[in-house]
């Protein structure tokens, strides 16, 4: 994938109960970093639509300092186990999926996620 791409995934908030959108950029060294955490999906100029899905590999990425979820401010996410939709998460005790409503541990880790390809810059 081209250095000047992004990925944008949309993630439910927990406590606002609206959706985000979080953004990760492919790195100059070769790392997607999850970016920010988007109230709106961005229409033009930099983050403008590329062309359709894209599947990214995160198993090495990292999170950038200025990530959260622009509602509640949880630094994460996870993807619930019964819907497989993502959910922000504040890194403390079980998760409740504010899709389909199931609670469990946290368990595991994201190795690939696909959300809509962008142009990063």
């Amino acid at each position: 994938m081209a250095r000047n791409e992004a990925v944008i995934l949309p993630v439910n908030c927990v406590s606002a109960h609206k959706t985000y959108y979080a953004r990760y950029d492919y790195a100059y060294d070769g790392v997607w970093v999850l970016s920010y955490g988007l109230k709106e999906v961005p229409s033009d100029g930099v983050g403008s639509s590329v062309s359709g899905i894209a599947k990214i590999d995160i198993s090495n990425s990292r999170t950038g300092p200025q990530y959260k979820c622009p509602y509640c401010g949880n630094r994460m996410f996870v993807r619930c186990g019964k819907c497989h939709k993502l959910t922000c998460y504040s890194g403390n005790g079980q998760f409740t999926c504010d899709h389909c409503g199931n609670v469990g541990e946290v368990t595991g880790t994201i190795d690939a996620l696909e959300g809509d390809r962008k142009h990063s810059q």
